[in-house]
């Protein structure tokens, strides 16, 4: 992307039934990659590739990177969507200190040139042509707005965003739990454009871009929140009002749990490699968590609430 629009003054897992898209990154080649869904602002293999890298996964050996040096600009072509419900799906991972960016185009027809920006994401930088470091804040930028929040570097976040392209609103989950505003986050502001949406660009966009990409999903519907289509029983949690322990079964072993509170960070983490688990939430302050759990290769996330 060799034009960013910059504030000034103004700014799971899991294959669904309607899946359109699942890219994990494991069936590429290592180094720069032009194929496929992936293609680059130029649209013409070359520098602006997305790099398959083994440094680091959420999922499997393999991910996406975007590096530093300003000229990567991969680019996510989903097709064009004109109406209904869209929701895309991605684990990303910031190094410390560091930042990464991506924004949604709505027609891809125009890259080479001018592009039209539906959002942008500043992550660990602020969206000012200074590019100046806001390490784990995460700036959401539509029609003029920041909507800004938390998030925690140097780990695995799983990010969503679901596009309702009738209404020209979007909705935002981070680690499984919707973040809000108190009003609606509008797709975009151009009229033009208005209920299309045709791909996502991952820019090098600061000299301290160091961002990984994972687990990418584009599906039609609402987000499913992290729910895998195992049946439901499969992973029980229980008590779900507690205020020392929480007990955690299913019928195959659990490899992780990961608590998080209502800003998306991680405030507990266990590997208990059984079927059987306690979580101890004793020392959390009262309020709602979210607690995502993996067994084998289903992850399932429930709302808690400690007293």
């Amino acid at each position: 992307m060799k034009k960013i629009y910059f504030l000034a003054g103004a700014l799971i897992f899991g294959l669904t039934a309607n899946a359109q898209m699942t890219d994990g990154f494991e069936d590429y080649p290592l180094g720069p990659y032009f194929g496929g869904h992936w293609t680059n602002w130029s649209m013409a293999d070359g520098p602006e590739n997305i790099i398959v890298t083994d440094e680091r996964a959420s999922e499997g050996t393999q991910s996406g990177f975007i590096g530093n040096d300003q000229i990567q600009d991969a680019i996510l072509d989903t097709s064009m969507k004109t109406g209904g419900m869209w929701t895309f799906t991605m684990d990303f991972f910031i190094d410390f200190g560091s930042s990464g960016y991506f924004n949604a185009q709505h027609d891809l027809g125009a890259l080479g040139s001018t592009g039209n920006w539906a959002y942008q994401s500043y992550i660990g930088i602020l969206p000012t042509t200074g590019n100046e470091a806001d390490p784990g804040t995460f700036h959401f930028v539509t029609a003029g707005t920041d909507y800004n929040f938390s998030y925690v570097e140097e780990e695995w976040i799983a990010f969503a965003i679901e596009h309702d392209l009738d209404m020209n609103i979007v909705r935002l989950f981070m680690n499984g739990t919707e973040i809000t505003f108190g009003v609606d986050i509008p797709f975009g502001d151009d009229p033009t454009f208005q209920g299309k949406l045709n791909g996502f660009d991952f820019y090098s966009a600061a000299p301290i871009n160091f961002m990984w990409i994972d687990n990418i999903q584009f599906y039609e519907g609402e987000f499913n929140m992290g729910v895998s289509d195992m049946d439901v029983t499969d992973i029980s949690v229980y008590p779900t009002v507690a205020k020392d322990l929480v007990n955690v079964s299913s019928k195959s072993n659990i490899n992780n749990i990961a608590v998080f509170n209502t800003s998306g960070q991680q405030v507990l983490r266990l590997n208990p490699n059984s079927v059987d688990a306690q979580i101890n939430v004793s020392a959390l302050p009262a309020g709602v968590y979210m607690v995502k759990i993996q067994s084998g290769k289903q992850v399932q996330t429930k709302k808690i609430v400690v007293k």
